[in-house]
């Protein structure tokens, strides 16, 4: 496997559990194989979307076990991002290590923010320097202000970052065009900049971004695979009137009701989905159906 990602667009799996509230594999290596044809890149597991602070250790381990089985036997060879940030340099190296015995090829790394006003640049630096230095799995600096207590990365410190040879890339989902456009001006070329929402996918890869991990490609795929491709054939108002579709379907499984509404989607238009774990709370009968109305008003291509 190459220590660069593909370009493209690789949907963060959500982590789906039993009535009961156990690990769901079978369910997961469905939804594995449902996308592996879909023109996605690769998959991140055990992202913000697949619940990985619900999950303990071992889940973890069945998890990226059951997709890389799941790939292997269909003669998929697309490449497997983990989710591996945790709240101590430590543990994040142990989670690096697991995933890559399991059969991880990345590591998607949040940075710690539970001592968030210690967390300056040269804290977080000095982790994601050791997590890199001691992790068998190449680095991807994962940026998601919203669920990290509003810990932002800044340019310079991911460009500083971006030194390493171990550190290839970041998922930003701040949102912040200005910022990834600094980002990419300023790194090497192998460092790759992939934008962290569908939302603002086109401006992204206006400003050199070379793919996004978007919720939405776990029910679009085609659609948001197809914004690239239309960027990529310099069909820039075809691609631009698709980003404007997607943006309402898009904030409804990201910013409107989170992870229990992308498992609600699923459900809708999949037939899968389940509950997420609690504290997360199940969508409402009436946002349900706010859901049904937005994906009907859209038009996409699942």
């Amino acid at each position: 496997m190459p220590t660069l990602l593909p370009r493209g667009v690789y949907p963060p799996l959500p982590t789906f559990f039993t009535p009961h509230d156990e690990l769901d594999l079978p369910t997961l290596q469905q939804h594995v194989r449902l996308l592996a044809s879909s023109g996605i890149a690769g998959y991140v597991l055990m992202g913000s979307n697949g619940e990985a602070v619900h999950l303990s250790s071992d889940e973890r381990v069945q998890v990226i076990t059951a997709v890389r089985h799941t790939l292997q036997q269909n003669g998929h060879h697309l490449p497997l991002i983990a989710g591996c940030g945790d709240q101590s340099t430590r543990s994040t190296i142990v989670h690096c290590q697991r995933a890559a015995r399991s059969g991880a090829n990345f590591a998607l790394i949040l940075p710690p923010f539970y001592y968030r006003s210690l967390m300056d640049s040269a804290a977080l630096i000095a982790h994601y320097r050791a997590v890199a230095d001691h992790s068998p799995l190449p680095i991807l600096i994962y940026n998601m202000p919203a669920n990290t207590a509003n810990l932002d990365l800044d340019a310079p410190t991911i460009s500083a970052l971006a030194e390493h040879p171990n550190i290839i890339g970041v998922k930003d989902s701040a949102g912040n065009i200005a910022k990834l456009a600094q980002i990419v001006a300023s790194v090497p070329p192998t460092f790759q900049v992939f934008a962290g929402s569908a939302g603002f996918f086109l401006p992204a890869l206006s400003v050199g971004a070379v793919g996004v991990v978007a919720a939405l490609a776990n029910v679009f795929p085609h659609a948001v695979c197809r914004i690239q491709h239309l960027f990529d054939q310099d069909q820039r108002e075809e691609a631009q009137l698709l980003q404007e579709r997607i943006i309402q379907p898009n904030a409804a499984v990201t910013s409107i009701y989170g992870v229990p509404g992308l498992k609600a989607a699923l459900t809708l238009t999949a037939g899968y989905g389940g509950d997420p774990r609690l504290p997360l709370q199940p969508l409402s009968d009436q946002d349900r159906a706010a859901l049904s109305q937005i994906f009907a008003q859209a038009h996409l291509e699942a």
